[in-house]
C-alpha cells in the first residue's frame, strides 16, 4: 500500500507541476527581463543614489530594488505579453511616473482605458486582452521616443532613445500586407 500512496503523490506532484509551468508561467516575468535591464542600466545597476541612499549597490540589491519598486508595483508578472510589460516598466525604472504620472496616462491612453494616472488590475486586463502586443508597444515606443525629446539633457544621454527603440516589435510581412488592402478597401457610406 505505501508503495502505491508514493507513486500516486509523486504523480500528483509532477501533474501539479506541469500545470504551474504550464499555465504559471504564461505572463511576464522579472527574471526574463532582468538581463536586458541590466544591460542597459550597466555600472551601478541604474539605483541612483539621492533616492536610494549613498551607498555602493551589490547586483542583487540592484535587483531587489527594480523587482520590488517597479516590477511588483506595476504588476508585472500579471501581464501576458512579456514586451508589454518591459517597455512600460523599462521606461519606469528609467524616467519615473513622471508629472503627474504623465509616463502612466500615456500607457492609459493607448489601451484606450480612464486616464487617471493609476495604472490598476483593469487596467492590465485591458491590456492583456489586445491580440498584438506591438499595438501597445510600438505605440509607446513612439511615446518615449517624444518624451525623452523634451528632456533638457537629451542630447548628452542618446543611450535613452537607443535603450527605447530596442522595444520596437517587428510587424510580419503577413500582417503589413492585410494592413495594406485594408488601407484600400473602400466601404460604402452608411444610408443613415
Amino acid at each position: 500500500m505505501n508503495l502505491k500512496k508514493a507513486i500516486f503523490s509523486l504523480l500528483a506532484i509532477s501533474i501539479l507541476s506541469f500545470i504551474c509551468v504550464i499555465f504559471i508561467n504564461q505572463g511576464a516575468s522579472f527574471n526574463k527581463y532582468a538581463p536586458k535591464l541590466l544591460k542597459f542600466e550597466g555600472e551601478g545597476y541604474g539605483i541612483h543614489k539621492p533616492i536610494w541612499g549613498d551607498k555602493i549597490f551589490t547586483k542583487s540589491e540592484a535587483l531587489y530594488i527594480h523587482r520590488h519598486y517597479y516590477w511588483d508595483r506595476y504588476y508585472g508578472n500579471r501581464f501576458t505579453s512579456q514586451e508589454v510589460a518591459e517597455v512600460l516598466i523599462d521606461h519606469l525604472i528609467n524616467a519615473g511616473e513622471g508629472r503627474e504620472n504623465k509616463n502612466i496616462v500615456a500607457f492609459e491612453k493607448i489601451i484606450g482605458v480612464k486616464q487617471d494616472g493609476n495604472l490598476s488590475i483593469e487596467d492590465i486586463k485591458i491590456a492583456n486582452s489586445f491580440e498584438h502586443p506591438e499595438d501597445i508597444v510600438n505605440p509607446y515606443v513612439e511615446y518615449r521616443l517624444r518624451y525623452y525629446r523634451t528632456r533638457k539633457d537629451a542630447r548628452s544621454n542618446r543611450g535613452w532613445f537607443k535603450r527605447a527603440k530596442s522595444f520596437y516589435i517587428e510587424k510580419s510581412n503577413d500582417e503589413e500586407e492585410v494592413n495594406i488592402v485594408e488601407d484600400y478597401i473602400v466601404l460604402p457610406k452608411s444610408k443613415l
